[in-house]
């Protein structure tokens, strides 16, 4: 089901008693939270409505809240974040497991209960696990590819009489990894830059939206195999001078190298590549730009010697800018 479906059914009345929500979108989740709470009324919220951290609270209290009846009121909404007891991470006692499937089994009438979960981390093979998803309105919210994430930003710009330049918008989605919600967050910081000109230009964006890190070791892999030397080093040293840690940077740099060499090696869509190799499709879409511009001997070469870098920091008293500056010497 999608967030639509459960609007409906908050419009029309037509509550299940148990929700699943699973998915990594952070800006989904937080629009399904504001929906599902918007269930109950602002005034009864306090006494109606309350969120748990399974890893902090554990069952008991959950059960105790989600199984009182609603306190004036027609719902009581309990939502719950990182529901472990549905992964391979934690278990319930015998008497909990009861317990719990006795609430599923016998909910009071009005009462919700929400579990936020990872769909990926869910052990599909325990039996509490297989109760609820038997059970339960599954709401997945799976992170929005490049195309999906493009109409959404065209859509939120459009409502609000804002455009954005080709090169504004490709520089965007490159420094956020063409996520949804990192792209979400940046907004606000564009539309008060464009609210005179009502238009978000490159300036703009490499202005105000700094490179997430896996951008940066994309520039840093680039220039690497690019044999730009100079440019490369020079990037290194202020990637270290803004508090960057070398031996984080290193394993950065490795682990583009290595996605570079699995989507060589992979056949099908960015998004089933993506899938499998726990990625963002966008971060496919560029490896596999990027490599019809290298040789993947040089690639090879490269993830290996990287690799002897990561040993020796790790086992050598030895400055790590020397390394890194070895390295791009030696290279070829």
């Amino acid at each position: 089901m999608t967030l639509q479906t459960v609007k409906q059914q908050i419009d029309q009345g037509a509550l299940p008693s148990l929700y699943l929500v699973t998915g990594n979108e952070t800006a989904l989740v937080q629009k399904a939270h504001r929906l599902f709470a918007s269930i109950i009324d602002p005034a009864e919220q306090e006494m109606n409505q309350s969120t748990y951290d399974f890893a902090e609270v554990g069952l008991d209290p959950i059960l105790d809240d989600y199984l009182s009846a609603p306190f004036f009121g027609d719902h009581r909404l309990v939502l719950v974040e990182n529901p472990t007891f549905l992964t391979t991470g934690s278990k319930l006692t015998a008497n909990q497991e009861k317990a719990l499937q006795e609430a599923l089994d016998h909910p009071v009438p009005g009462n919700l209960l929400v579990l936020f979960a990872n769909e990926a981390s869910l052990d599909k093979r325990k039996k509490v696990t297989k109760s609820v998803l038997s059970q339960a309105e599954l709401l997945d919210l799976p992170a929005l590819d490049e195309r999906q994430t493009r109409q959404a930003l065209h859509q939120f710009l459009d409502q609000r009489r804002v455009e954005i330049s080709q090169e504004a918008e490709a520089e965007l989605l490159l420094r956020t990894q063409a996520s949804y919600s990192k792209v979400l967050a940046e907004l606000p910081k564009l539309l008060a830059y464009a609210s005179q000109t009502k238009t978000i230009d490159l300036t703009g964006v490499t202005g105000l939206v700094p490179k997430e890190s896996t951008a940066q070791a994309f520039d840093l892999a680039d220039l690497v195999l690019k044999q730009k030397k100079a440019e490369a080093l020079h990037l290194y040293h202020d990637l270290v001078k803004n508090g960057e840690a070398p031996l984080r940077l290193n394993a950065l740099l490795l682990g583009q190298f290595r996605l570079l060499l699995q989507v060589a090696g992979s056949n099908g869509t960015d998004q089933s590549v993506g899938t499998a190799l726990k990625v963002h499709p966008y971060r496919v879409k560029l490896a596999r730009q990027s490599l019809r511009h290298y040789r993947l001997g040089q690639v090879r070469a490269g993830f290996l010697q990287i690799l002897q870098m990561e040993i020796k920091m790790k086992s050598e008293t030895v400055d790590p800018l020397f390394l890194f500056e070895n390295f791009m010497v030696n290279f070829r």
